[in-house]
């Protein structure tokens, strides 16, 4: 993270408004997390704002920022509209899952959801690491219960 600062701050220093420096200055400070979550968004809801079509990255970006500053009512939103303009877009659909469970929506949305993922691609970095930890979080529960 270190690095990628200085070297956006460099790209900054003689492009700051191209959109491909502040897509680079959201995302490491996305990245640097704590209190960068709020820089980050902001960059993002510019973005957003000034480009004439707003895609599903961008909303999904936008989401996962609002999520990192525990706004899940507005990461909702977001991530519906992402899906909106790419009904099937992998890390949307993850993200989707991650959101909807801490919204404390109802698990048929999220398996839903998550079934979408599955179709969409069954071998999303995602689901490859939800599929491996399913099992240990079960096992867990189970000497919890007993």
């Amino acid at each position: 993270v270190d690095l990628a600062q200085k070297l956006v701050a460099q790209t900054r220093a003689w492009c700051e408004d191209a959109p491909i420096a502040q897509l680079a200055a959201a995302w490491t400070r996305l990245f640097a997390g704590g209190s960068k979550y709020g820089e980050a968004s902001s960059i993002f809801d510019g973005l957003a704002q000034a480009s004439s079509v707003s895609s599903s990255r961008l909303l999904t970006a936008q989401a996962v920022c609002r999520m990192h500053l525990a706004q899940f009512p507005e990461a909702l939103g977001l991530l519906q509209g992402a899906l909106e303009k790419e009904a099937n877009a992998p890390d949307t659909l993850a993200n989707l899952v991650v959101c909807a469970g801490h919204a404390g929506l109802p698990q048929e949305t999220r398996s839903r959801h998550l079934a979408q993922l599955r179709l969409a691609a069954p071998g999303h970095p995602f689901l490859v690491d939800h599929d491996t930890k399913a099992p240990e979080f079960d096992a867990a529960a189970a000497k919890l219960g007993s």
